[in-house]
């Protein structure tokens, strides 16, 4: 497996991805994922020129970015691929001057099972939650917003 830049040839795929995550996206979310993968810099794991998983980032000022949108196909989570994304990406980042890297995810104020392993992901990862804000804008209500941060 290989963690590469994506391009436009990789977006369609990592939508159906996305979509195939369901229980992580809503439709809504999977329209603001299209117009992410097409502004902002695109990340895809690749196994035997597959592409298992991708990984969408913005920069935010000089110093610090933040993973917009990170999925692995259902059938292949537990396979180390997020780690290889952030990985790659954190190292890419740093290479930029970048310090620090910021995730939001769902609350554990929110009993929802498959967001305790996203969240447990990110901390085994290096992530450290920041803070809780609730209600986010732009989320929906009833959906609070953990931030996670990692430094590089």
């Amino acid at each position: 497996m290989e963690v590469l830049r994506g391009s436009e040839e990789h977006i369609e795929v990592c939508l159906s991805i996305a979509t195939e995550l369901g229980q992580y996206f809503t439709d809504e979310a999977i329209a603001t994922i299209s117009e992410d993968l097409r502004k902002h810099p695109l990340y895809v794991a690749l196994d035997s020129d597959e592409v298992v998983g991708f990984a969408n980032i913005q920069a935010k000022g000089t110093e610090v970015a933040e993973i917009l949108w990170i999925a692995v196909k259902l059938a292949r989570q537990q396979g180390r691929i997020g780690s290889a994304l952030i990985d790659r990406i954190a190292h890419d980042l740093r290479a930029q001057g970048i310090r620090l890297l910021e995730v939001k995810t769902l609350s554990e104020d929110v009993d929802y099972p498959p967001y305790e392993a996203t969240r447990r992901f990110y901390e085994n990862m290096g992530f450290m939650h920041l803070e809780t804000i609730d209600p986010y804008p732009g989320w929906e209500p009833g959906s609070p917003c953990a931030i996670y941060v990692k430094i590089l």
